[in-house]
């Protein structure tokens, strides 16, 4: 065999193998896509878009806190909360009170729990409970769904 038909059977078989690999692809994304029912979820409809409650944002700020080590370390996090109904005014009524539950779980923490708690969402889902248990709704129409932490520093 010469040296050019060993090339062009080498390009041959790593197309086939590329090839092979693009369709493997494209067949697992498509059943992902579509489920195990095989169909494609239908599109939203504008009812379905326009009956699904808005979601509103309020900012409760930056929280500086001491951590539980025997070493001096600080934590800081900004605080923004995502909510249903309305929310917004009992929010910056309440804003001091919510701001001291924060500081308080963040004082619980040590630095190494703090950042697992972090990276887990634990921490996100601590601050939703107890702020839903301040304002008392934990399960009604008017309540906090988020809680984001765009902010997240150790010192």
């Amino acid at each position: 065999m010469s040296s050019k038909t060993k090339v062009v059977l080498i390009i041959l078989v790593v197309l086939i193998i590329v090839l092979a690999v693009v369709g493997i692809a494209y067949v697992t994304s498509r059943k992902a896509m579509t489920g195990p029912g095989g169909a494609l979820p239908p599109p939203p409809t504008q009812e379905q878009i326009s009956s699904t409650p808005k979601m509103g944002r309020f900012d409760l700020g930056e929280f500086i806190a001491t951590s539980r080590d025997e070493e001096l370390h600080y934590i800081k996090i900004q605080v923004e909360v995502g909510y249903i109904g309305n929310l917004e005014k009992e929010l910056e009524e309440r804003k001091a009170e919510l701001r001291d539950k924060i500081i308080n779980i963040l004082m619980k923490l040590n630095i190494q729990r703090a950042k697992e708690d972090f990276i887990d969402r634990f921490l996100h889902k601590d601050i939703e409970r107890e702020l839903n248990s301040i304002l008392g709704k934990s399960t009604s129409e008017s309540r906090i769904i988020q809680v984001v932490i765009p902010t997240f520093l150790i010192n």
